[in-house]
């Protein structure tokens, strides 16, 4: 997404007056420390319509992966990618209205046809591509071995050959620029993505870290501006410079444990639906502790969402309080989707919050987790890894805005249902839009 230098960081060339050299791209978030909301520009619709509702349940497809065994022997074998895929097969068609013959599980417990082999995969998700309808859905998940190479992200079938050679890879490997370019091409209008793809080092020890890199979250990242895609949202097991940790109690990933939860209720909010933005939350929250308790302290895994052009605590992914009884038979299920609220409807209401004292956080590709402290005085205090900044803040009623060193960036939004939704500028033009969730 090139155009004139959005998502970067309000105070990144400051920085690099002031100290080194730091390229701070932001995509911007909506869960406790990382749900990225990117700004609206470029959307086939205007930024007052997002989207708030998935497509029917006709509409609706999935292929989901899951790698454990390669035939590749450098290649550490994992043991919870193959779970992961089936749990969270099983969760689409109970809980989130998928119809169960539209959904394509592959994975290394299936028959030959059903293998995760190269082949497998791209005839699959061209199959798909062709029988998804342009205001349909296709949610895609991978869960197993990525790698980077040359800057470019590729996911790890099973019969693929790990090399430093990049042609190589291109030919065994799957380039995730394969997978948007399909998705593009068949004009589907709204892309769900998850990806559990950076657990132990693939060509390494067991215990060796594959922590995700920038690489990655570029390449699973839809330009919307040319209209096919209208609507996307990708769900990541960590954050960039982290590794994702298998579940081994589970035999499977945290991540995808704790999702499929999240989807059966965990997530639910006060009307029992399960929202993209609630998931994300619940994510937020319960992966990060989970991981600590089981893994002890040095070991952090908290996923992240990118999002663009959904309204994210309106698009209701499931509703398990309300589903009906035989949801075992989904393709019969009545549709249980409600009406999108109003936010004067939202059960958690949009009262002016004291802002004083709290902290905000959010998460950007490059930098990792960042946050800005509102402090009693009026004063900031913006922090990233490689230091902090100052500045100062007002607020009026729901109205707040944040000035970040003096006067070198400017950011003005709004509190809506304690989320802060704010958008700015610098002195050097670059815009952005963020969306941040207190830290508690």
């Amino acid at each position: 997404m090139k155009q004139k230098t959005f998502n970067r960081s309000p105070i990144a060339s400051l920085w690099t007056r002031m100290a080194a050299s730091l390229a701070f791209s932001i995509c911007f978030l909506c869960a406790p420390s990382a749900y990225t909301q990117t700004n609206s520009r470029g959307l086939g619709l205007p930024p007052s319509t997002p989207v708030r509702q998935l497509p029917n349940k006709t509409k609706r497809f999935a292929v989901i992966i899951g790698v454990d065994k390669y035939a590749d022997t450098q290649i550490t074998t994992l043991g919870g990618a193959t779970n992961d895929a089936k749990s969270l097969v099983r969760s689409l068609v109970t809980y989130a209205g998928f119809p169960s013959d539209q959904v394509t599980l592959l994975a290394s417990d299936q028959p030959a046809e059903r293998q995760p082999t190269r082949g497998n995969i791209l005839r699959r998700l061209s199959n798909l591509a062709a029988a998804v309808p342009k205001d349909g859905l296709l949610l895609f998940a991978f869960a197993g071995h990525g790698i980077e190479r040359g800057g470019q992200a590729f996911l790890l079938p099973s019969d693929a050959q790990v090399s430093d050679d990049v042609d190589l890879l291109e030919q065994t490997a799957i380039n995730v620029t394969q997978v948007k370019d399909r998705i593009r091409k068949a004009g589907i209008g709204q892309v769900l993505m998850i990806l559990d793809a950076c657990r132990n080092d693939p060509v390494g020890r067991a215990n060796a870290d594959n922590p995700l890199t920038p690489a990655y979250t570029r390449g699973f990242n839809f330009d919307v501006r040319n209209r096919e895609v209208v609507a996307f949202a990708t769900l990541y097991a960590t954050a960039v410079g982290r590794r994702a940790y298998e579940y081994k109690e589970k035999h499977q990933g945290y991540f995808t444990w704790a999702l499929v939860e999240g989807l059966k209720g965990g997530a639910a909010n006060e009307r029992g639906e399960v929202t993209l933005g609630s998931l994300v939350r619940y994510l937020q929250e319960r992966v990060p502790k989970k991981v600590l308790l089981d893994l002890g302290a040095g070991k952090e895994q908290r996923p992240f969402a990118v999002v663009e052009g959904y309204r994210a605590d309106d698009l209701i992914l499931s509703a398990p309080g309300q589903r009906s009884t035989t949801a075992s038979n989904t393709t019969a299920e009545t549709e249980t989707t409600p009406e999108p609220r109003t936010q004067e409807e939202s059960p958690r209401g949009n009262e002016a919050l004291n802002l004083a004292g709290t902290t905000w956080t959010g998460t950007s590709v490059e930098a990792g987790e960042f946050t800005i402290e509102l402090l009693k005085d009026g004063k900031i205090r913006y922090t990233i890894r490689t230091g902090s900044v100052g500045g100062t803040w007002k607020q009026s009623g729901n109205f707040v805005q944040i000035v970040v060193g003096n006067g070198y960036s400017v950011l003005e939004g709004t509190l809506e249902n304690g989320v802060m939704k704010i958008s700015g500028t610098n002195q050097e033009g670059a815009q952005w839009r963020w969306t941040l969730m207190q830290k508690k």
